[in-house]
C-alpha cells in the first residue's frame, strides 16, 4: 500500500515540475504562449512539440500531425485556446511517434 502511496506522490511531483513556456501579453491585453522551437512547448502541464516552420505538432507518444488551418503559428505565439486546440489534434493523431515521425 505505502509503495502505490509513494509512487502517486513521485507521479504529482513529477507533474508539477515541468517547465512552463513563457507567457506574453500582447498590445490588446490578449495573453500569448512562446513556442519552444527546440524542444517541448508546455503550458498547464501539457506539452507539445510544435514545430511552425513545417505547420506540425506532436503529443510525446502520437504521430506528427498538421496544425489546423486556423491557428497562426508564423509569429512564434499561440493563445491559450489555440494551446488547447493544438492538443486536441495531437491527441487525435493516436499511434505511436517517434523521431522518423517529426515533420
Amino acid at each position: 500500500m505505502n509503495k502505490w502511496i509513494s509512487l502517486g506522490a513521485l507521479l504529482l511531483l513529477a507533474a508539477c515540475d515541468v517547465p512552463q513556456a513563457p507567457v506574453v501579453t500582447g498590445p490588446d491585453g490578449q495573453t500569448f504562449i512562446q513556442i519552444n522551437t527546440s524542444g517541448l512547448t508546455c503550458y498547464n502541464t501539457k506539452c507539445l512539440d510544435i514545430n511552425p516552420a513545417a505547420r506540425s505538432v506532436r503529443q510525446i507518444g502520437n504521430r506528427t500531425t498538421q496544425i489546423p488551418g486556423n491557428i497562426n503559428v508564423s509569429d512564434g505565439t499561440v493563445t491559450p485556446d489555440e494551446f488547447r486546440q493544438l492538443g486536441i489534434a495531437a491527441s487525435l493523431a493516436g499511434g505511436e511517434g517517434s523521431r522518423s515521425d517529426r515533420g
